[in-house]
């Protein structure tokens, strides 16, 4: 990881939980993020969709049947998987990506790198604080589809679709978690979608999309429109951590260890 790289305090975060009577058990406080949010939980190997392998590494998780746990530790896949996309985009080595997926010459242009150096330490930042409190995940390296980061137009449109899924993600999870009345959880996933809804939107206009904020909303509430700015495919709202999954490994993702 680049030392542009920020990593969050834990001994900092853990004293803001302490604030909350909710959180004063050490236990909850280092458990509550398995509640919560985003993708993953499935793997690819050769193309195949890895059910049995995730319901043998995640069997702890399962135990209680509980699809918001479902949700809160496949962020973690998820995580990686965002900061080795930016890194890779970058040129640069991160843990969490292989080194024939760099891209090979400068994708971006001196303003438009700094957006990307701020979204990798962003989604660095959502994975140390997943994984301060008792969050992990299976598979820490992740390889993209061939061709990927050849180009900038390939590039942004992956990086585009990659966005998408990890947004119906969050709000997969924002959903979950309001049925089961766990208003923190739902509150703390709507916070993490707001930044992977930026990070989208930063493509869109480095793509030169326009408009590049063409949402009126996510999720299926409202048809698209004539209306500038309401004329784009809305977000999948995915009902579970596995449907997300499926549609990481359907734009060919494959973890590799």
């Amino acid at each position: 990881m680049s030392e542009e790289t920020q990593e969050p305090d834990a001994e900092r975060i853990e004293n803001i939980l302490r604030t909350s009577e909710f959180f004063q058990a050490t236990s909850t406080r280092r458990k509550f993020m398995q509640r919560i949010l985003a993708t993953g939980g499935g793997v690819a190997l050769g193309g195949v969709v890895g059910v049995a392998v995730l319901s043998r590494d995640m069997k702890s998780a399962r135990a209680a049947d509980d699809p918001v746990t479902d949700f809160g530790n496949a962020a973690v896949g998820a995580e990686r998987i965002g900061i080795a996309f930016y890194s890779n985009a970058l040129g640069q080595v991160s843990p969490f990506g292989v080194p024939s997926d760099l891209a090979k010459g400068t994708l971006l242009n001196s303003a438009h790198r700094i957006y990307f150096k701020a979204a990798r330490n962003q989604e660095d930042t959502h994975r140390t604080v997943l994984q301060s409190l008792g969050l992990d995940f299976p598979f820490s390296v992740f390889q993209f589809p061939a061709g990927t980061f050849d180009s900038a137009k390939a590039m942004l449109a992956f990086g585009e679709q990659l966005e998408s899924v990890f947004i119906g993600a969050y709000l997969g999870a924002i959903k979950v978690a309001a049925s089961a009345t766990n208003s923190f959880i739902a509150e703390v996933a709507a916070q993490i979608v707001g930044v992977e809804c930026e990070h989208r939107v930063l493509i869109r206009d480095i793509a030169g999309e326009n408009p590049p904020n063409d949402r009126f909303f996510e999720g299926d509430i409202e048809a698209p429109s004539s209306t500038l700015g309401n004329t784009g495919t809305r977000s999948t709202v995915y009902a579970s951590a596995g449907d997300a999954v499926n549609a990481l490994l359907a734009l060919g993702i494959t973890p590799v260890s």
